[in-house]
């Protein structure tokens, strides 16, 4: 398959990931759980067509990508995270750039809520920031494989709940997910 094809297989996966997502986000906020937003990708609107619709547009290569949800969960603790989903049965730490690790590494130190909402193939995991910035230290590698996110694996009905371990642990009750 072509790199083009490819491309666009995988842009389509990751919207259905964060869509799947956004209806977890919605559920919380419905129990009064927690308000999380996705936050909107550096684009701008260059030409558009009121008769038909239609419209140009760019992504801003000077605006760098920040993580794609940020919001508070209940108590008033605020919750920062990426989305990512691969196909391969491991997930890179290089998945994120440079500016998100950055982004979520401030938050972390804040003590927010930080973490990655991965998804290897069907398995969805929230794996802590806490953990991820420390991979290549603790497992001496530079990626996480199905086994290592074991702990972090999350409830999953059509939606991500990315605040509900299949454990039965609560995320924003586990002390792992905040800098101590």
């Amino acid at each position: 398959m072509d790199r083009k094809k490819v491309n666009m297989i995988n842009n389509a996966q990751g919207k259905i990931f964060e869509n799947q997502i956004l209806a977890a986000c919605l559920g919380y906020l419905y129990d009064g759980r927690a308000c999380v937003d996705k936050i909107p990708e550096p684009f701008g609107v260059t030409k558009k067509d009121y008769k038909t619709g239609e419209f140009s547009g760019r992504f801003f290569s000077h605006k760098k990508a920040q993580p794609d949800f940020q919001g508070t969960v209940t108590g008033g603790r605020s919750i920062v995270f990426e989305a990512k989903k691969t196909e391969k049965n491991k997930i890179a730490l290089s998945v994120l750039s440079s500016n998100q690790e950055k982004v979520l590494e401030r938050h972390y130190r804040l003590g927010a809520i930080t973490g990655v909402c991965v998804c290897i193939k069907d398995e969805f995991y929230f794996v802590p920031y806490a953990l991820w910035r420390l991979c290549s230290e603790q497992w001496d590698r530079k990626y996480f494989v199905p086994e290592d996110l074991r702990e972090f694996k999350v409830k999953f009905n059509g939606a991500v709940n990315f605040l509900d371990m299949v454990n039965g642990k609560a995320v924003e009750n586990m002390n792992i997910f905040v800098k101590e």
